[in-house]
């Protein structure tokens, strides 16, 4: 006999089509995770700051029988209202590119087509993953950005600004291992995950770390925490060994 979280449960459930099942959770789960990011519901905008009575009727409305995504790129009758919904207005843009694009599938896709428009799990862990090692420091405030290489060639090479002190940000050096793009900041550290194909999300120990050469304090570089030996060539050419520690 329950049905859900009023706000959280699927369109079709709303609607009373459909009762929870796996594909009701997807969008129960985008959900969530769309106000954890920005901390906002994915379907309050114009649309519900017209609302004058917020009853069963107008929930209905809202959330199973007109449900428009706020930020929806072939519909721009539900979108965030100044001074009404500003938290959506202020996270939304400093997400990348790729994360705005899974939520955009999840409420577009995945409320006209809910057997195969929802985004399942693993899409996004995949997302969150990448998403963790998008982040990079302002240089100027100290403040968390993401690296969206997306953007970067919309724009040419231009970066963009800080969302805090709206400076122009510096990136710092990255890496790619594999499909992985690490930022490679400070307090950087590498997993499994990043280095094992076949240990895909493995957070449980430190395999390599962003830190100072012990003599040259302005030069950094990777020290080596696994049990392997790892091999590096040197800009000249020269082949070192990178032992353990």
């Amino acid at each position: 006999g329950v049905s859900g979280t009023p706000g959280f449960m699927a369109p079709e459930i709303v609607r009373g089509e459909a009762f929870p099942n796996i594909q009701t959770d997807l969008f129960s789960l985008a959900v969530l995770l769309f106000y954890m990011s920005m901390v906002h519901h994915p379907l309050e905008g114009k649309k519900e700051a017209e609302i004058r009575c917020f009853d069963l009727p107008a929930r209905r409305k809202l959330y199973g029988t007109e449900p428009v995504f706020i930020f929806d790129p072939n519909d721009d009758s539900n979108r965030p209202v100044p001074g009404c919904h500003d938290n959506a207005l202020d996270f939304w843009p400093i997400y990348p590119r790729f994360l705005r694009d899974i939520f955009t599938k999840a409420f577009t896709d995945g409320i006209h087509d809910p057997q195969n428009g929802r985004v399942r799990e693993n899409e996004w862990r995949a997302a969150m993953v990448r998403l963790r090692d998008s982040i990079f420091y302002c240089a100027y405030c100290g403040a968390e950005n993401f690296y969206d290489a997306d953007a970067l060639k919309i724009q040419g090479g231009k970066t963009a600004t800080c969302w805090r002190c709206k400076k122009e940000v510096r990136l710092p050096p990255r890496i790619r291992i594999g499909r992985n793009v690490v930022m490679l900041n400070h307090d950087t550290i590498l997993y499994p995950h990043h280095i094992y194909a076949v240990r895909g999300y493995d957070f449980s120990i430190k395999v390599a770390e962003v830190t100072r050469h012990p003599k040259h304090l302005n030069i950094w570089g990777l020290k080596n925490l696994s049990n392997e030996k790892w091999v590096s060539t040197m800009p000249d050419g020269v082949v070192n060994d990178v032992e353990p520690r």
